[in-house]
């Protein structure tokens, strides 16, 4: 999906970076993934210092705020990167649930 904003992109790292770190452990396949996101999103390194300026709460705001099919996309980002490692641990599916509430 080209058409999102960089707000939008940055929302979508901040909530996948979330996802990845919920059970403690950064799985290589959740890492690789990652980077296949970066690449399908054209994310730079310098795209990725504005993501520190996100919270958990700026981010729901912004992707409850996308349009319908975008916020699609992002819901089948995070429940791919949840599942990417083989499990789902239920800090993962917490996080994506809070995140469309």
């Amino acid at each position: 999906m080209n058409d999102l904003l960089i707000n939008e992109k940055n929302a979508i790292v901040f909530t996948l970076s979330q996802i990845m770190r919920a059970d403690g452990i950064i799985h290589p396949k959740e890492e690789e993934y990652m980077n296949q996101v970066f690449r399908d999103l054209n994310i730079t390194i310098d795209d990725l210092s504005n993501v520190a300026n996100i919270d958990e709460i700026r981010a729901k705001q912004i992707i409850i705020g996308m349009e319908p099919e975008k916020r699609e996309f992002a819901k089948k980002l995070f429940v791919n990167m949840a599942e990417c490692d083989g499990y789902v641990h239920p800090r993962e599916k917490e996080i994506i649930e809070q995140t469309f509430k």
